[in-house]
């Protein structure tokens, strides 16, 4: 097993490389600089804030937690045609469809069936080190989910609507009323429980299962603009 300090080291060369600043990533993940400063320089990764950083930046939560193996699913270094063969479920004919900000708030679309069919959307190929992904969408706004603001793009995986697996994750949600929602999700018995970062601006609220017509998993998080 490798040494907290040596998996810290990695994380501050990545970091480097891709010219993220700490304040940066401590934004991203919602704690304190310090905190960040903290495990690149050896504090050990317990699940939860493995979970986290798994969730921002796509590290592996084994090798954060123990060293051991890549630091990716796949490595960055390795080839389109090797992520491919590993993935077989990534290796879609044409890119992957961005859902632009402005169609998140256009309610009684089908956002799915509308972006998989028009040639009027911007299309990216799959992120190698993400879980399988259908959709992205460039966040509209700031403050509606913990670690992501506006311009971010978010790999999307889409979940069975009739029986959905909602554990409080991050989920974009198509709904019938209000157009599509950027939250956490908890699934209250009768409904879905929408829950945002920031409760002073955006307030909880529920709405009934009769009323969503997409549930989609934030799986993958860039730090990017189209």
């Amino acid at each position: 097993m490798k040494s907290d300090n040596e998996v810290g080291k990695r994380i501050k060369d990545y970091f480097n490389e891709e010219g993220m600043s700490q304040q940066e990533v401590a934004k991203i993940l919602n704690v304190q600089q310090a905190a960040v400063s903290n495990q690149l320089n050896g504090r050990p990764f317990g699940k939860n804030s493995a979970a986290k950083w798994n969730m921002a930046f796509g590290f592996r939560v084994n090798w954060l937690l123990t060293g051991e193996g890549p630091m990716f699913d796949i490595s960055t270094e390795d080839s389109v045609k090797n992520h491919i063969e590993l993935h077989p479920e990534l290796n879609h004919d044409e890119d992957i469809p961005v859902i632009p900000a402005r169609l998140f708030r256009a309610p009684e679309i089908n956002i799915y069936e509308y972006v998989m069919n028009s040639e009027n959307v911007d299309r990216l190929p799959p992120v190698p080190h993400f879980q399988k992904h259908d959709l992205f969408a460039t966040c509209p706004g700031d403050a509606m989910a913990p670690r992501i603001c506006r311009g971010y793009l978010l790999a999307l995986r889409r979940i069975p609507i009739d029986n959905p697996i909602i554990n409080g994750e991050i989920y974009v949600v198509d709904t019938k009323s209000n157009g599509m929602f950027l939250r956490k999700l908890v699934d209250n018995g009768e409904g879905l429980t929408f829950i945002a970062e920031n409760q002073k601006s955006f307030p909880d609220f529920t709405l009934p299962y009769k009323d969503v017509i997409s549930i989609f998993r934030v799986v993958g998080v860039l730090i990017t603009n189209l």
